[in-house]
């Protein structure tokens, strides 16, 4: 069945050269420049007594952009919790077969999510949906985070695909040099 498929042993490295530079060089710049925003909210704090109006603002629109670029990385690689109580109980056939079912039921629910963020996106001006001191629109953010959430709908309907095709779904961390070597 699979053997006529050779396009499946390589769906997951397809996958993984997409998200894997998402997180890793999008999701690190702005963990860089969140480290940075700390380290000198905190030396003018303490040092010059003199706190930056705002800081808090910054360091949370940050964070959303590191949650957004790192959700569908850390799907792939297995870095999300997960009880597997499943496959110790029933073996792999079962475990495949409610990875599929538990898959499907992440798609539709990313996909109404991604709607739901685009939607509030569109929206967040009329609302008022902005930071507390410096006024910054969340809707930009939202439409981030709606980016992250379809991205890791897109990582869990290939994961589909390929235990459909009968595959393991191999969740592997590697680092970009070890994909380049």
């Amino acid at each position: 069945m699979t053997e006529n498929k050779p396009e499946v042993n390589d769906v997951l490295g397809r996958i993984d050269r997409l998200v894997r530079p998402v997180a890793l060089y999008f999701g690190g710049f702005v963990v860089t420049a969140l480290i940075l925003l700390t380290v000198v909210q905190v030396g003018f704090r303490y040092l010059l007594n003199s706190p930056i109006r705002g800081a808090d603002d910054l360091a949370q629109l940050l964070l959303v952009a590191v949650v957004a670029f790192s959700v569908a990385q850390s799907g792939r690689t297995g870095s999300q919790v997960a009880v597997e109580i499943l496959g110790t109980i029933g073996g792999p056939k079962i475990t495949r077969w409610t990875d599929i079912l538990v898959k499907v039921l992440g798609v539709v629910m990313l996909i109404i999510l991604t709607l739901k963020l685009i939607d509030n996106g569109n929206h967040a001006a009329d609302f008022g949906e902005a930071t507390l001191t410096l006024l910054i629109s969340f809707g930009p953010f939202f439409y981030l985070l709606a980016f992250g959430m379809a991205l890791y709908a897109v990582v869990l309907i290939v994961e589909i695909y390929v235990h459909l095709c009968g595959r393991p779904v191999v969740l592997q961390s590697q680092s970009i040099d070890d994909q380049q070597g």
